[in-house]
């Protein structure tokens, strides 16, 4: 099989798993008829292959007039009720003629059959087939790169940080069909700026007019706390000095660095009048190696250093433009200082989390421009300083979880390997069910902790951080603060107070909460349905452990946690009523408000419905 197909076959298992997750077929109960059965009326069919467990066969109409169905292999989910059988093939059936469907000719029928609920979204609709076609060629140019995974505990931390940072960018958002797509990008620079092919870039540089700079709480001076001081060693800083002052500006304006692909297709569009009145003046420099990470646009330093950096890149993924606006950045700095009192009010809390200091950033901002502005929130750094003690450890290493959760191409290669041997453990189903157990009680006895002071960090696989310890997950790490989410009473509960986050007037927002309930939705869906899940399905097929046997142990860690950590009567009632008795979990939609958007700014677009609560389906499994 070829890599277009593998990647082809990766993104049609996650689109028809997302869209019944979703209910894009409707709410009624799927017809599904037991494989058996269905083989013995449509014995002119194509074989669906080895289907395991429980298979059921499901046909939907999508052009009742030409009697056209679409037929999938489903089987029971923990997730989901229903889930597409992985490596069996989606199938188009007219009469006795059979297609076997790709992706977009998958959802070309899907969008035929719904066709009612999208009049006047045609722009929708085609934009979504435009960004699942670039999700399926840009996932093929992934698979086909191999990430250099050898002697990974043998590295230092920084090195082994940006190998699992290079792993971690493979899957992207797990579960997401268009997570790979980067819209915008062609296959040359996609290869060029993606972390996983591991390819070294140059930073373009641009001198900012000092005046006409809003900058974070950790810069006093921007004049004498520029981003150069942080990420170019003395040398490349002298160099850069040097062209400021032959320009005679070395004292007006201040270098900020903006990444190439920004440099070349966006500052000219946004920001053409500041350039031409030189307000903002584009350098030649552009010496050092950055390396990029899984967020694309955050970036390594080119020197032995803890500071990293975070540019805007309007490049489209998940639906969104990846600026970096100031507001995100002030919201961030409101966030770490609540986090930074957090550490005060519970020890282990103070033991256990690790918090990246985000208060240095530089962002344009003309005099006559606002926080909610377009063409600002493009020309913009911020400099992300890694705790030194943590990066400084020969014991220890910094793991973005989301490498737990992605399997190398043609590999089955894990961290656990190098854990097992480490701990001098057996590579057997007790001893991984060891591993994940003490890394389930690390991971969410911090976010239990945080959610009884009434807050929760953004702690999918990207942003969440494994601080790994001889041997031991001693505690997790948190990147991007602008999206802690809180619910104020109980931060006043615990003698904090609302950070009076700066948001857009008559704009929804997912900061604030009104209830704990609401709160714990970021639990149950970044946490566990995105995370976790992938983690667990990741260990299922590379160690071959029972799934049910993983998503059982997180629940008996769920369930020790929240009884022996000091939560109120009325919370820890509230938890095991959502989490444990509750028929139905919330689920964030990523499918159905992205078509109906349709484009246009705005960062993730964003929906939420509900499915089965994968603890109950451990019952049916058992």
């Amino acid at each position: 099989m070829n890599i277009t197909t593998t990647a082809a076959d990766a993104v049609l298992q996650d689109l028809v798993d997302c869209l019944l997750a979703e209910d894009f077929f409707g709410s009624a109960p799927l017809q599904l008829v037991e494989a058996a059965q269905w083989r013995a009326q449509q014995r002119q069919a194509p074989s669906f292959g080895e289907l395991g467990a429980e298979p059921r066969i499901w046909e939907w109409c999508c052009e009742p007039q030409e009697q056209r169905f679409i037929v999938v292999a489903l089987r029971p989910g923990i997730t989901q009720q229903w889930e597409k059988v992985p490596g069996t093939p989606v199938l188009a059936r007219q009469d006795d003629n059979w297609t076997r469907l790709s992706p977009q000719d998958f959802m070309a029928l899907v969008f035929k059959g719904t066709a009612e609920r999208h009049q006047g979204n045609e722009k929708g609709l085609a934009l979504f087939q435009e960004v699942l076609g670039i999700s399926v060629r840009q996932t093929a140019l992934s698979l086909a790169h191999r990430v250099d995974h050898e002697g990974l505990l043998e590295q230092d931390n920084a090195d082994f940080f940006l190998t699992m940072e290079q792993w971690a960018s493979l899957r992207d958002r797990p579960y997401h069909p268009l997570a790979k797509a980067k819209q915008g990008l062609s296959d040359a620079e996609y290869q060029q700026y993606q972390a996983e092919f591991a390819r070294p870039l140059a930073l373009n540089w641009v001198a900012v007019a000092a005046s006409l700079l809003q900058c974070g709480e950790g810069v006093a001076d921007p004049r004498r706390a520029c981003p150069a001081r942080y990420l170019l060693p003395e040398a490349l800083q002298a160099s850069l000095r040097q062209e400021m002052q032959a320009r005679g500006i070395a004292v007006s304006h201040v270098a900020l660095p903006v990444h190439p692909w920004q440099f070349d297709h966006v500052l000219q569009a946004q920001l053409g009048g500041a350039f031409a009145r030189g307000d903002c003046q584009r350098l030649t420099f552009n010496e050092g190696q950055f390396f990029a990470t899984s967020s694309l646009r955050s970036l390594t330093p080119c020197f032995a250093s803890v500071d990293y950096l975070k540019l805007p890149m309007a490049i489209h993924s998940l639906g969104a433009s990846r600026y970096l606006p100031a507001v995100k950045m002030i919201n961030g700095g409101l966030s770490e200082a609540l986090l930074r009192q957090a550490l005060g009010k519970d020890e282990r809390l103070r033991q256990a989390l690790h918090l990246c200091d985000e208060g240095k950033w530089w962002a344009f901002m003309p005099a006559d421009a606002t926080l909610f502005d377009e063409a600002p929130r493009h020309l913009a750094a911020m400099v992300r300083s890694y705790p030194a003690e943590l990066l400084e450890d020969a014991d220890c290493r910094l793991l973005p979880m989301a490498a737990l959760g992605t399997l190398l191409p043609g590999s089955d290669r894990h961290f656990f390997d190098d854990w097992l041997r480490y701990r001098q453990l057996p590579a057997q189903v007790p001893a991984v069910l060891t591993l994940f157990r003490e890394l389930c009680h690390s991971f969410f006895e911090i976010n239990l902790r945080m959610f009884r002071l009434g807050m929760l960090g953004e702690v999918h696989g990207q942003n969440a951080v494994l601080v790994w310890r001889a041997g031991r997950a001693q505690g997790l790490l948190l990147r991007d603060h602008d999206s802690l989410r809180i619910f104020v009473p109980w931060l006043e509960r615990h003698g904090m107070a609302d950070p009076r986050y700066r948001l857009k007037q008559g704009h929804a927002n997912t900061l604030y909460h009104e209830c704990p309930e609401d709160l714990l939705f970021w639990l149950q869906t970044l946490a566990i349905q995105v995370n976790f899940r992938a983690i667990i399905d990741t260990l299922a097929q590379v160690y071959s452990l029972p799934v049910a046997s993983l998503w059982a142990t997180l629940r008996e860690v769920l369930d020790e946690l929240i009884e022996t950590i000091e939560f109120a009567d009325d919370a820890r009632v509230m938890l095991k009523r959502q989490l444990f008795e509750a028929k139905h979990w919330p689920q964030k939609l990523l499918l159905t408000p992205m078509i109906a958007r349709a484009g246009g700014p705005g960062s993730m677009p964003f929906g939420k419905g509900q499915v089965v609560n994968p603890f109950h389906r451990l019952n049916r499994e058992a």
